[in-house]
This record gives C-alpha cells, sequence and structure tokens, in this order.
C-alpha cells in the first residue's frame, strides 16, 4: 500500500520557480525558464523570460531584463523591459524602465528614465506640444546661464577696470 500514486505519465507541467541563491552570483544570460524566477544572489548579464522576476532583499541585478512582471526588493541596474514593474521600500532601480504600469512604494528608489510600453508593444513618447514645453524650458535655462555669465564677466571687467584705475 503506497502512499503516493503515480498514473505513470511520467511528464510533469512546465512551471517551476527558479531560485538563484544568496552568495551565488552568475554572469551570462538566462533564457526560456519554464516558469518564475527569484534571485537573492548575484546576475550580471540578460534575464529574458515570460515569467516574473523577483529580486529579494540583498539580490542585485545589472543588465538587461524582461519579463513579464517584476518586483525589486533589492537593487535592479540596468535597462528592463516588462508589463508591470514594482519598486518595494527596500528597492533600488537604476536605469531605463519601459513598462505598462509602474509601482514605487515609500522608500523605494527609481533613478533613470522611464517610458511607457502601449498594448502594441511601441513605446509612447512625449505628445508633441509636451516636448515643445520641455525643449523650450530647456532653452530658457541655457539663456539665463548664458546671461548671468554675462553680467558675472562685467562685473569682474568693472572690477579690474577699478583696480587698474587705482
Amino acid at each position: 500500500m503506497g502512499i503516493f500514486k503515480s498514473n505513470g505519465s511520467g511528464s510533469r507541467p512546465a512551471g517551476g520557480k527558479t531560485i538563484i541563491a544568496a552568495g551565488c552570483k552568475i554572469s551570462g544570460e538566462i533564457k526560456d525558464l519554464g516558469g518564475a524566477l527569484h534571485i537573492d544572489g548575484h546576475i550580471d548579464g540578460i534575464i529574458e523570460t515570460d515569467y516574473d522576476v523577483s529580486i529579494g532583499d540583498k539580490g542585485i541585478v545589472t543588465g538587461l531584463v524582461k519579463a513579464k512582471t517584476i518586483v525589486v526588493s533589492g537593487t535592479l541596474e540596468g535597462k528592463v523591459a516588462c508589463e508591470s514593474i514594482d519598486i518595494l521600500s527596500s528597492g533600488k532601480m537604476l536605469g531605463e524602465v519601459v513598462c505598462g504600469e509602474m509601482m514605487i512604494e515609500s522608500g523605494g528608489k527609481f533613478i533613470g528614465e522611464s517610458r511607457e510600453l502601449t498594448e502594441g508593444g511601441l513605446i509612447v513618447s512625449f505628445p508633441e506640444d509636451e516636448k515643445t514645453k520641455l525643449e523650450n524650458q530647456a532653452k530658457s535655462a541655457v539663456e539665463m546661464i548664458k546671461s548671468k555669465n554675462a553680467i558675472t564677466d562685467d562685473i569682474k571687467a568693472t572690477d579690474a577696470e577699478a583696480v587698474s584705475t587705482k
């Protein structure tokens, strides 16, 4: 009498979670996973999967990551493409993100650039009027800096003339 019963099919459905344990360092590519990936160690390279990727508190990922969803509790540095990314309170994301949805918990850090991913997979850029507004702000900032430099140069010249006439 057995507790476990086998129907003899011998095949298990794909979809087990892959765990990169603390202290483990991988350099290279991780592709074609059959399920979610959890990282407590260090990965330097490319991760490409149709499943979820989570980075634990001590986990570090440097490179390119393409996944369905990404949850960051540790550190992620590089370029990311996903449907959604959650940066938890202990998480840090440094780099470029292209995603449909982004959530940053209080205490979580995001330093970089983000762009929206549309349903068709195309990146949505700034609307033309917003782009023009940003360009005008940049131009006026440059003009302001130039005028301050001109005023500073005039003051220095005036001071130099005053010193030479004494």
